[in-house]
């Protein structure tokens, strides 16, 4: 597929390819969303628990957080704030807790009447892209606790895309397929009404015969937080009548973007250890 996929670049893009394959561009998460407790206590129902992180920085190695919890000394709800960052080379997100009192928003506001307090410190450790570990201490109480992200609705991203994917190959047998890839696409994405199939559909650009390879992945959609995934979806590859892939590809961290979509996926491809790392993004045609 690796083999397929060099011969999309685009005659100005394949003179530029080796400036930018070393180093590679490096992969961030934007963990914005809202999380809640992954291991409640039985029929507690963690209702009224919960943490919204926003992410910001060209690395996303700042993170804001408000806590929506409760006061472990009285147990009546409270909300605070903390201010957390992640050190170059860095795994976790480190910072203060403050909590802010000030005037009520039934009264004019007096500036000087605002007193911000740091209360405790935070460090949140992701595991995945959906799931994490956050210690607190707040009022001298330690928590930890694990968290994933809350699903609100499910994104609903059936439609047609127009965008680009970068595609990483690695540990092949066949040198050409090893190395950096860049490819023009157009996406279909389609959900069986009443059923949790769903369908990819990627026609990538060839530089002389248009739509010339057509891959679809399929399988059955899980919604976590703002994110999906769909794991070991079958993956099938054809140029023209041929079957060039025929395996299975784990996609995940599809998210509805303000202008489309994007997401990634990995996959051997059928071939052993051959590893396939692609991402893809592109803009919703109307």
């Amino acid at each position: 597929m690796l083999t397929t996929f060099r011969s999309f670049l685009l005659a100005p893009i394949a003179a530029l390819t080796f400036l930018f394959m070393t180093p590679a561009q490096a992969e961030y998460i934007d963990y914005t969303d809202t999380w809640v407790d992954a291991n409640p206590p039985a029929n507690s129902g963690a209702g009224g628990f919960g943490i919204n992180f926003t992410q910001s920085g060209n690395s996303f190695d700042f993170m804001f957080a408000t806590f929506f919890i409760y006061d472990p000394a009285t147990g009546s709800p409270d909300w605070v704030t903390a201010q957390l960052e992640r050190a170059k080379g860095e795994t976790s997100f480190t910072g203060n807790i403050y909590r802010t009192q000030g005037e009520p928003t039934t009264g004019p506001f007096v500036p000087r009447n605002t007193v911000n307090s740091a209360i405790g410190t935070v460090t949140f450790t992701p595991a995945t892209s959906t799931t994490g570990t956050m210690a607190y201490v707040v009022n001298s109480v330690t928590t930890t606790l694990e968290l994933k992200r809350m699903t609100l609705t499910e994104n609903i991203l059936d439609g047609s895309y127009w965008g680009g994917a970068t595609v990483s190959g690695s540990n092949c047998t066949l040198s050409g397929d090893n190395g950096i890839f860049y490819n023009t696409i157009a996406l279909n994405v389609t959900k069986q009404t009443g059923s949790t199939q769903v369908t990819y559909t990627f026609y990538l650009e060839d530089s002389e015969t248009r739509y010339n390879y057509t891959c679809t992945l399929r399988g059955a959609l899980v919604q976590e937080g703002r994110f999906q995934k769909v794991d070991n979806a079958s993956y099938v590859c054809h140029s023209g009548s041929n079957k060039v892939v025929d395996g299975t590809a784990n996609l995940s961290d599809i998210a509805a973007t303000t202008q489309g979509i994007e997401g990634k996926w990995t996959s051997n491809r059928g071939l052993g250890n051959c590893r396939e790392d692609v991402r893809f993004s592109g803009v919703i045609i109307p």
